[in-house]
């Protein structure tokens, strides 16, 4: 599945944590709306951890976004 903007914005819109799958195999916990943002072209989401750590990860290696079950799964 390739991920778009709009995947994102839903996942963004609902409140909920998600995460990002990439395409590494890697995953990007979103505890909240705050966690995340986009560059200008809206072609690479911004997401930064609890821990301070920011990573950029372009829409085009995204493979999925699911809604974590709770938000204790999205900061472990």
């Amino acid at each position: 599945m390739l991920v778009t903007l709009d995947n994102l914005h839903t996942a963004i819109e609902s409140q909920q944590p998600f995460l990002i799958s990439m395409a590494d195999g890697k995953e990007y916990k979103v505890p909240h709306r705050d966690f995340i943002s986009f560059n200008g072209k809206r072609t690479t989401a911004i997401v930064s951890t609890e821990d301070g750590r920011i990573h950029f990860l372009p829409l085009l290696t995204m493979t999925g976004v699911s809604m974590a079950e709770s938000a204790d799964e999205a900061k472990t």
